[in-house]
């Protein structure tokens, strides 16, 4: 007989947005950000941008903030979004222990903290604004939304104690009008 009480099958899972929505995020900051290391180790003037006031690519990629801790700024980026490609994979999303959301959550918020600092520096200290550093600064801030709000949003489900052959079943694990119907069954059934 289930009972009611949360079980060892108590597991949360993701929205089924969560892992396509974020890989699509990480792809496109990964362009971009390879897009900045190739002009980065090549020229700036590669950069398809204006070159003077205040949106001035080249002043920015180029400025003693282009580095950080001695690397470039571009290549951290393009870590940051492999990084966070390998967390937002379906596998990835689908792990269920609580660590693995908090670190995939830190992580994001990381990016943020990089954003921020580098916001300032572009506004205050180069006075100037990258459009390329923008689409990165906007992509790392929409990816931390939706990490944040998936891993809110996501359900933590007990599966009944005498069901355990279907605990892999993603169908019956994901659906939640399945989980109301073969509830309903046994009930009826009883």
């Amino acid at each position: 007989m289930p009972s009611n009480s949360p079980s060892t099958n108590d597991q949360w899972r993701p929205p089924r947005w969560a892992a396509p929505v974020t890989l699509v995020i990480c792809v496109l900051g990964i362009a971009v950000a390879s897009y900045l290391t190739y002009a980065h180790y090549t020229a700036a003037t590669n950069l398809a941008c204006s070159d003077s006031g205040p949106i001035n690519c080249a002043k920015v990629t180029t400025s003693a903030q282009s580095r950080f801790l001695g690397m470039p700024v571009a290549v951290l980026g393009l870590a940051y979004f492999i990084a966070m490609t390998a967390a937002c994979l379906p596998f990835a999303w689908r792990r269920t222990e609580r660590i693995v959301r908090l670190a995939r959550v830190a992580a994001a918020a990381g990016g943020i903290a990089m954003v921020l600092w580098l916001v300032y520096a572009e506004l205050f200290i180069i006075d100037a604004i990258c459009l390329y550093c923008t689409v990165v600064h906007a992509l790392s801030l929409v990816l931390f939304v939706v990490i944040a709000s998936a891993t809110v949003v996501g359900s933590s489900r007990a599966l009944p104690d005498d069901d355990e052959e279907y605990a892999d079943d993603e169908e019956y694990a994901d659906d939640p009008d399945e989980d109301a119907d073969a509830q309903a069954g046994r009930v009826a059934g009883a």
